[in-house]
């Protein structure tokens, strides 16, 4: 993990000492094409809602390492249409999920979404989330009730080149208590993540999240999480991430990588 950390600062240093060209100012936030408009990498959302009548997918594998061994999660689908007027409709999925720390192999979980973006200017942004999930997969992998999460997503300009973005998350979900049954619960979620734009196709973020339970009468965890997204193409974005997460104590990490697409 440490390796990997120290690979993307001097990454980030590299871009920064070729004398990276200044961005122009955008007149929205969500002029900065995918880089905006993509809620991946991070967890916290983008503000940005997808244009009417197009189409944004993001996707991709994220291998995850704890106490109890590892797992990968491929896929990671959300993909998303523009219905207009700041509206959009996602579909949460699809992904599949592997390894020796979870009691199944198989696809998650598929969940539908709807954003509204109620603020676009050109320093401010803001939007609410509501995705829900139903219990799609097969015993051992679906959380085997409905989950339900609500989101508030804000965001800022800090210069021409840097953002700041929030997003306060309320989750209804179950899970199982520590006398093993079957329990609903609310956790909250609060992210932040803080954007730097080093070349007009290169972004780097490094994000804090803190999650108030992760299970009925489980402690929370603390994740901090970072990388760098490219805009390969206008259409094409490719991401690299690292996080570092803590729950009572106990530290895991992760890698991923991934891509958003524009249609």
């Amino acid at each position: 993990m440490l390796s990997t950390c120290r690979a993307l600062a001097l990454a980030a240093a590299l871009a920064v000492t070729t004398g990276a060209a200044a961005a122009p100012k955008p007149a929205s936030l969500c002029n900065g094409g995918l880089l905006a408009i993509l809620n991946r990498p991070t967890i916290g959302y983008s503000t940005c809602a997808v244009a009417k009548h197009h189409f944004v997918g993001e996707f991709g594998m994220q291998n995850t390492v704890d106490a109890a061994g590892s797992n990968v999660s491929l896929g990671q689908g959300f993909l998303r249409y523009g219905l207009g007027h700041g509206f959009e409709a996602d579909i949460n999925g699809p992904n599949v999920v592997a390894g020796s720390a979870i009691p199944a192999a198989g696809l998650q979980d598929l969940g539908l979404g709807l954003k509204w973006q109620f603020l676009d200017k050109a320093t401010l942004g803001g939007a609410f989330d509501l995705i829900q999930s139903f219990p799609t997969a097969r015993r051992g992998v679906t959380l085997g009730a409905p989950s339900t999460t609500f989101n508030l997503d804000l965001a800022t300009a800090l210069g021409a080149r840097a953002g700041l973005g929030l997003t306060l998350s309320a989750i209804d979900s179950s899970g199982a208590n520590s006398g093993g049954r079957r329990q609903r619960y609310i956790a909250l979620q609060p992210s932040t993540a803080l954007t730097y734009l080093l070349t007009p196709r290169l972004q780097a973020y490094l994000e804090g999240v803190a999650l108030s339970r992760t299970a009925p009468d489980a402690p929370g965890a603390f994740t901090v999480d970072g990388g760098f997204q490219f805009a390969a193409t206008p259409s094409l974005e490719l991401d690299i991430e690292a996080a570092r997460s803590t729950s009572a104590g106990i530290a895991s990490h992760y890698l991923g990588l991934g891509f958003g697409i524009a249609i």
